[in-house]
């Protein structure tokens, strides 16, 4: 976390930059994002000593904000080590080791976020998230005796078990990989920097100075953290006042002229996406071993790039779409804190957010996950029912608000024989006060128009190509592999780099 390594390679990839970004006694901080768009954090560099000593100091996760101690840190690594070379690099690179400790610390006029301080500080950034780790969390506390088996216990926690988290620079809808990575067992001591309690009771906590300001999410059980930027406190703006003065891109002129469509087949999953992706909910409905929860895992893998999954699940984690940088996790470890995640999960988002939760049971459950669509958010979760018209009559009996379950896409699984099939596939339409089950050609309309303003395409060539995607990943065994490739083969078409290129001039980047 105090250190954003970039080597000569991913220098050289460098598209656009934007230099000191952070300036402090000579020792300077530059931005860069590469032409694959990546955003990378060029901090000064360090011999892999001193950055290993570094990360032992961060390991122990207590750095003093007076560089007056700094030297007893280095010199304590350097004995513990047994390592002479440590001691005589830092004072050839002194003063970009307090620079470096002092992010951390949070000395002077730094606010302690180590190497996401630079991220903090580019306005460009709506967004730092800290997603869920590559690998599963360890299910034990391993206690290094000393600091050579620190270092190897980080070593391997990262490179043998894959359990890292790089960190994600967001801009609106952009998502933008950085070259920061976190160690997993470094990530009690970023969540103890970023938030000073953490429990279910006070998740949300604010954290201000005079000019940065960050709102922070963390749970309690798998230390997701989503930093929300503002740059300044909020005042009437010409940027503020712009949304209710700007024309809507969304266009519903046409829509009575659209095409009637029924899905069938795998046509019905490509549809289902498209749901998702408008911020609509979606439900797979069946009984015990239907697949419901894989249905929902496979679904994931259709969510666009720029979506933020919020998954909310009992404790078992059972939602495993490779949705690297996109999904932030939230379990919790007893039934009546359940309803507090969901409750929560609106703080995670983003503009485009999809709360998933693994499995909706209560009558107070399934009322938050129908409301979410009047908050702008899209649902999406698996229930235990028998029929279509089963899954309605629980969500109304739970009070539900009918306007919230204008569009629900309800996917009802079965099986038989040993064979799991698509039963049902149904929508729920709001009428005036009451909602009733429809046919799935009466969304339809809305969704070709959709597709047609954001992809210029006609509604059956797209969910063609939505199924070629499928089809693609099927064939690769890898699941990281399968959602590259679908990623590939449906988003490619639109033009990042020109939306990053339009936003980054405006914030100094040549």
């Amino acid at each position: 976390m105090i250190y954003a390594h970039a080597d000569p390679t991913l220098r050289a990839r460098c598209w656009l930059r934007k230099e000191g970004v952070v300036v402090d006694r000579g020792v300077r901080t530059d931005i860069c994002i590469t032409d694959d768009l990546m955003y990378v954090v060029i901090d000064p560099e360090l011999p892999d000593d001193l950055q290993t000593a570094l990360l032992l100091i961060m390991f122990r996760g207590a750095v003093p904000p007076d560089e007056r101690e700094y030297p007893k840190l280095i010199k304590s690594v350097a004995e513990g080590l047994r390592d002479r070379t440590i001691w005589s690099l830092y004072k050839d690179y002194r003063d970009v080791v307090h620079y470096l400790l002092d992010r951390w610390s949070g000395a002077r006029e730094y606010m302690g976020y180590g190497a996401l301080e630079a991220l903090m500080r580019d306005p460009m950034l709506t967004e730092i998230v800290v997603p869920q780790p590559v690998a599963p969390a360890a299910k034990y506390t391993y206690i290094p005796k000393n600091l050579k088996e620190q270092l190897d216990y980080i070593k391997f926690q990262m490179i043998e078990l894959g359990r890292y988290r790089r960190v994600v620079a967001v801009r609106n809808e952009l998502r933008l990989p950085t070259n920061i990575v976190i160690p997993e067992p470094l990530m009690y001591v970023v969540v103890k920097q970023l938030l000073p309690s953490l429990t279910m009771d006070r998740p949300m906590l604010t954290r201000e100075d005079q000019i940065y300001k960050a709102r922070i999410a963390a749970d309690l059980l798998e230390y997701n953290v989503n930093v929300r930027k503002v740059s300044a406190y909020p005042k009437p703006s010409k940027s503020l006042l712009k949304p209710y003065t700007a024309k809507s891109v969304e266009t519903t002129g046409g829509l009575a002229k659209a095409e009637v469509y029924r899905p069938e087949g795998l046509e019905v999953l490509a549809l289902a996406s498209l749901v998702v992706e408008t911020r609509g909910s979606v439900v797979f409905s069946g009984g015990m071993g239907t697949g419901k929860t894989t249905q929902l895992n496979q679904l994931l893998y259709l969510t666009p790039p720029w979506t933020q999954v919020v998954v909310v699940e009992r404790g078992a984690r059972e939602i495993w779409a490779p949705l690297e940088g996109q999904m932030l996790h939230l379990s919790v470890s007893s039934e009546e804190k359940l309803w507090m995640a969901l409750d929560q999960a609106l703080r995670y988002g983003t503009m485009h957010t999809l709360v998933a939760l693994a499995e909706a049971r209560t009558p107070q459950e399934l009322r938050t996950l129908v409301n979410y669509k009047l908050t702008g958010h899209g649902a999406l979760t698996t229930m235990h029912a028998d029929a279509v018209k089963d899954v309605v009559l629980r969500i109304k009996e739970a009070e539900a608000p009918p306007e919230g379950l204008d569009g629900m896409f309800i996917i009802q699984m079965s099986a038989a024989g040993g064979t799991r099939y698509v039963k049902e596939v149904k929508v729920v339409v709001a009428k005036g006060r009451e909602a009733e089950i429809a046919d799935v050609s009466e969304i339809t309309p809305k969704l070709a128009e959709y597709v047609r303003e954001m992809y210029e395409a006609d509604l059956k060539k797209e969910l063609a190509l939505r199924i070629e995607a499928l089809m693609k990943a099927a064939e690769v065994e890898d699941p990281a592999s399968a959602r590259r490739a679908i990623v590939e083969m449906l988003w490619s078409r639109i033009d990042f780099k020109a939306a990053v290129e339009e936003e980054a001039g405006k914030f100094g980047y040549a």
